[in-house]
């Protein structure tokens, strides 16, 4: 069993550490007593990378000075939050079907990252859990996986889904987007500026079990339909005629997702 997890964790290693160290791993599997027995804390840990910094990501870090005269960093737009929960709430890291420990992550929605902590203390800098199809996070109701999946346009993406619901033939997940505005100046003194904004953008994903293939599920009628065999599409059609399924609403998706598992 020591082996098996030592090579479990040496498999998803992205830092610098030797392949030739091989911790114990026995009693506790928290990864991040494993980082600290590395020497160097949680920040050694190999399923945690530093932070990805992004030209957009630069941006919000925003100098502004409070009236005590005092310059201070913050990070975010002054509408919204790059964060699907700006809470670290508890969760368990697994690589497939092996729990490797707990931790206190939020998911940086902007960013396309899971990050991770050992304590609520504000002094420990957080990182960016591995982002690999065989890592997930899972807490109370809920599984983050990190998938490739292409959008209603063809486009191929890779990044965190949420999994709402595992049927018998397809899988739902769930995927929060976020895009940020930038601020813009009032043109006149007769207009107000425009402060810089994160908006949230849910979208739906679906997958055949028998499939590696994830495409986005739009609630449309006949857009929908023409994902699935001929045989399917006058049903589908005529539920999303009689229900109007609301995207915004998520029990009205899995309602129509219920409808495609059980055809």
């Amino acid at each position: 069993m020591k082996i098996k997890i030592a090579v479990t964790i040496l498999l998803l290693c992205v830092s610098t550490i030797s392949a030739q160290r091989v911790i114990d791993m026995t009693g506790s599997s928290d990864l991040l007593n494993f980082a600290a027995s590395l020497g160097g804390g949680a920040e050694g840990s190999p399923l945690a990378n530093p932070q990805r910094r992004t030209p957009m990501m630069d941006i919000l870090h925003v100098l502004i000075k409070d009236d005590d005269g005092i310059t201070r960093t913050y990070v975010g737009a002054e509408v919204g939050t790059a964060y699907e929960n700006e809470t670290f709430l508890p969760g368990k890291v697994f690589y497939n079907d092996e729990e490797l420990g707990d931790v206190l992550y939020r998911l940086n929605a902007y960013n396309n990252e899971i990050e991770i902590k050992s304590k609520l203390l504000d002094e420990e800098k957080q990182l960016a859990l591995v982002q690999n199809s065989e890592v997930r996070m899972v807490a109370e109701k809920k599984e983050i996986v990190h998938r490739s999946f292409v959008d209603k346009k063809g486009t191929q993406h890779e990044g965190y889904l949420t999994l709402l619901k595992k049927g018998k033939s397809y899988k739902m997940y769930r995927r929060l987007n976020k895009k940020f505005t930038e601020p813009r100046a009032a043109a006149n003194s007769m207009v107000n500026p425009i402060p810089s904004r994160f908006t949230d953008y849910i979208e739906y994903y679906i997958q055949d079990i028998d499939s590696n293939t994830i495409r986005e599920l739009p609630i449309h009628k006949k857009r929908t339909a023409k994902l699935f065999p001929s045989e399917m599409q006058a049903a589908i059609q005529d539920y999303i005629k009689k229900n109007k399924p609301d995207p915004v609403i998520a029990t009205d998706v899995l309602r129509l997702f219920e409808l495609i598992d059980n055809y």
